[in-house]
């Protein structure tokens, strides 16, 4: 009996060249991992700095009213012209698809 639960022992619990590969694979794809978020973060600060320094230059250049004028929305929402919400959306889409029927048409 003790031979036996030493080999048991032994099968489960030493160490084996696959049981270092696997762990040495869990622990190359958690560093992979790692350095390709890393990656992806350096570039996202990349960019982000890239603008930074294109909006500071246009500001340098053409001035904080020309570059603030080239940011606003072209049509600024009025007090009738308010967005539209999900429901009306969805309203408005049922009111064409009941037109449609009533003049014949499929879709």
């Amino acid at each position: 009996m003790g031979i036996e639960w030493f080999n048991g022992w032994a099968g489960r619990y030493a160490v084996t060249p696959e049981k270092l590969a696997q762990k040495e694979l869990s622990d190359a794809r958690l560093s992979l991992f790692q350095s390709e978020r890393l990656l992806l973060e350096a570039g996202m600060r990349v960019d982000y700095h890239r603008n930074i320094l294109g909006f500071l230059e246009a500001i340098a250049a053409d001035g904080v009213e020309s570059v603030a004028d080239r940011q606003r929305p072209q049509q600024p929402f009025s007090a009738q012209q308010t967005p539209l919400v999900l429901h009306q959306i969805l309203q408005e889409e049922a009111g064409d698809a009941r037109r449609s029927i009533r003049a014949g048409k499929t879709g």
